[in-house]
This record gives C-alpha cells, sequence and structure tokens, in this order.
C-alpha cells in the first residue's frame, strides 16, 4: 500500500510541466507568428519574452497568447517568442488553440520599461490548467 501511494504520487509529479531558460527554448517557427509587426525592436519599445515550459502535460496543444486581445503567437512546449512593446502595461493572455486541450485562460499584467527585458513563462500544472508567470531565467 504504501509503495503504491509512493508511485502515485511520483506519476502525478511527472505530469506537470518544467521551466527551462530563455537559452534553452527554441523560437517559435514563422508560421505560427500571428503579428509579426512586434518581433522588431524600435525605438521606444522594450523585450517581452514568453516561454513554454518542457514536458509532457499539454504537449499535444499548442497555447495562443495575446497581448491586450491581439493573438500573437501558437506556443508548442519548450519554445519562445520575443516581442518589442512599446513602453507601458499590458494585460499578456495565454489559453489553448484546441477546444479538446483544457486547460483555460491564464493572464499577466507586465511593465514594460525602456532598456529592460521581461520574462513570462507559461506552465501547466497536475489538474491541466495553465499558468501564465513572471520568470527569473
Amino acid at each position: 500500500m504504501r509503495f503504491f501511494a509512493i508511485f502515485m504520487a511520483l506519476s502525478l509529479t511527472a505530469c506537470a510541466t518544467q521551466p527551462i531558460s530563455i537559452y534553452q527554448a527554441s523560437a517559435v517557427p514563422s508560421s505560427r507568428i500571428l503579428a509579426p509587426q512586434l518581433l522588431s525592436q524600435a525605438q521606444y519599445t522594450g523585450s517581452l519574452i514568453i516561454k513554454r515550459d518542457t514536458g509532457f502535460m499539454g504537449s499535444a496543444c499548442t497555447i495562443r497568447v495575446f497581448v491586450d486581445t491581439v493573438p500573437v503567437a501558437d506556443l508548442a512546449p519548450s519554445e519562445k517568442v520575443e516581442l518589442f512593446l512599446p513602453l507601458g502595461e499590458y494585460v499578456i493572455g495565454a489559453t489553448p488553440t484546441e477546444f479538446l486541450c483544457g486547460g483555460g485562460t491564464s493572464e499577466a499584467s507586465p511593465v514594460i520599461r525602456p532598456e529592460s527585458q521581461k520574462i513570462l513563462r507559461i506552465a501547466s500544472g497536475q489538474s491541466g490548467d495553465i499558468h501564465l508567470q513572471p520568470s527569473a531565467f
């Protein structure tokens, strides 16, 4: 009985995704970029990197990223997109692209400042929910 409980706990832990650094993540292919105008650095813009964790949970579906309701990219596991946004506060959303994938929608409100870089991570928990949260790496 004890072995079974340990096995179940480990198997559930294995379902959650794992964070990766921006250097380990691959750039999202151009075919899944929906707002290419946000990929070019310009004066009075700041960098926002959105990366998706690696792992099995939710890996069959892409996650669509929005900036203030505008779709910008569809991310698969271990992918990232770097956006150059005018300075200010934004609502960034992430939601699965497939109806059957579940996971719900998650949002964050980063403030883009000059000469700084914000990093957000898309994670999937054991329950299948997705989370969009700040990341340090």
